[in-house]
């Protein structure tokens, strides 16, 4: 065997099996001659031994020799000529060998960033912004998700109907129809994997850069990381006792407001009749898309649930988004948007392009879910045990007797907005009930131009002999603070 060979084969018996395969013999051999050619250690129209001697010179089957080198060569790391040598391919660009990795800055935008983003449960109580996962298990959802996985529907699994099956489009209406007072046709509903993303699609169709949106002050952060994307101006509008005060229309007319009229966010306050009639009006004069967030609003304690501000909506002016995260889990990633006729056939092309799109055997199985009723049921059970959590927890607090927590009369929601008028901060606030296994959110994080100090306390994942226990934790850390 001549010099040039030998050196070869060195090359390859090192890179080949000085370590042992993570997956097949194959697979590792190629991988390592890949590596070999790549580096330079294999130099450019080198010739390979015969596929007879590099098998016998390795130790394997020469039929694994013949599979690797036709990879190989398809893949072009080797020129192969009938009746002649298999050599090495010329390439013209090869990375720099033998230089250790540099972590290279990272990459980021002031334009995307999280204005809220995902936390693990650390602490039951008093985590706001999640349901009652355990429910779910007892609600029947699983047997319909399975019976849907199962028996998928061939048609259901092509690329029609992408942005939403009219079986879950109809269901959902139906059900909107009932419990929200919702005028729409199946073809403007939109299903999406969360209500980001149908905040996103309104958004795109609604504005282009430097126009201006107007917002809830406090506001849901997750909008604002949004709109600040897409480019807009934000204009904040304060909260008070009857939700969103609109601006006196100015020089530039707003061409989005986002709102949550049914249970503010955070201050779960509900918007009044003649602001909703005034808003509509509005954004009419003005040509601006509203985005209606209707923020956890099965969570009715008194009464029917609000119906929303779409249903007064006669001049096509209102994006209805609702989730399912509130009710059965976030996990699920499902959610919906009610687009105004106008704005239907773009929004359905937005969600497309973007790939904002739900599993067909989901959608299948949450229309099964309305059709017999079990959402509804499910809602009824997690309203009635949210609000007996709810009841005890003001009741808790309020026997606290503490006054710099100003507790409202709770309306019905997963959480509470607590006034705090202490002199901490209510973000160090929050850093200390931590350190005393309670969770909470600040409000003035939420806040754009308003100075509300304040906490989120949620009632999902805490049961109820948890909740006492619970307040008394927070009692001893109160005292620590002034």
């Amino acid at each position: 065997m001549n010099q040039a060979n030998q050196l070869i084969l060195e090359t390859l018996r090192f890179h080949g099996l000085n370590e042992p395969p993570a997956t097949s013999l194959r697979d590792h051999l190629t991988q390592r001659w890949r590596k070999a050619i790549l580096d330079g250690r294999l130099p450019a129209q080198a010739p390979l031994p015969s596929t007879r001697v590099l098998a016998a010179e390795l130790g394997i089957g020469r039929s694994t020799i013949v599979e690797i080198i036709e990879q190989m060569a398809l893949e072009g790391y080797v020129i192969t000529r009938p009746g002649g040598a298999t050599r090495v391919a010329k390439l013209s660009k090869l990375p720099v060998a033998a230089q250790p990795r540099r972590a290279l800055p990272e990459v980021s935008s002031d334009l995307w960033r999280l204005d809220d983003p995902p936390t693990p449960v650390v602490h039951r109580a008093f985590r706001p912004g999640l349901p009652d996962l355990h429910s779910l298990s007892s609600s029947g959802w699983a047997a319909h998700l399975a019976r849907r996985a199962r028996r998928p529907i061939s048609h259901d699994l092509s690329y029609a109907h992408a942005t939403g099956l009219p079986a879950l489009q109809q269901a959902l209406l139906a059900h909107l129809r009932l419990t929200r007072g919702v005028q729409a046709e199946p073809h403007q509903v939109i299903i999406v994997p969360s209500a980001q993303a149908a905040f996103d699609i309104a958004t795109r169709a609604a504005i282009r850069s430097g126009d201006t949106a107007w917002v809830e002050d406090p506001c849901y952060p997750g909008i604002r990381t949004v709109l600040r994307g897409a480019g807009a101006k934000l204009v904040p509008c304060p909260v008070d006792a009857q939700g969103m005060k609109p601006r006196a229309l100015g020089k530039t007319h707003p061409k989005l407001i986002y709102l949550t009229p049914s249970h503010q966010y955070p201050t779960g306050v509900m918007m009044a009749l003649e602001r909703r009639l005034q808003l509509l009006d509005l954004a009419h004069r003005s040509g601006a898309l509203i985005i209606e967030d209707d923020y956890d609003s099965e969570y009715q304690v008194r009464g029917q649930p609000v119906a929303s501000l779409q249903g007064l909506d006669r001049k096509q002016c209102v994006a209805y988004v609702g989730t399912f995260s509130k009710t059965l889990a976030p996990g699920l990633r499902a959610a919906f948007l009610v687009m105004p006729p106008r704005y239907s056939t773009l929004a359905h092309t937005l969600a497309m392009a973007c790939g904002q799109l739900v599993s067909a055997p989901l959608q299948l199985a949450l229309a099964d879910f309305l059709n017999e009723g079990g959402l509804q049921r499910h809602i009824r059970k997690l309203t009635t045990e949210t609000s007996q959590r709810m009841t005890l927890l003001v009741q808790s607090l309020r026997a606290l007797r503490e006054p710099r927590l100003h507790i409202p009369e709770p309306l019905g929601s997963l959480q509470i907005c607590v006034g705090w008028s202490g002199q901490t901060r209510d973000t160090e606030l929050v850093s200390r009930l931590n350190t005393h296994a309670i969770s909470a959110a600040a409000i003035s994080p939420l806040c754009l131009d308003t100075q509300k100090q304040g906490l989120l306390l949620g009632v999902g994942l805490v049961s109820l002999d948890e909740i006492e226990p619970a307040v008394r934790r927070m009692a001893k850390c109160l005292a620590q603070v002034r």
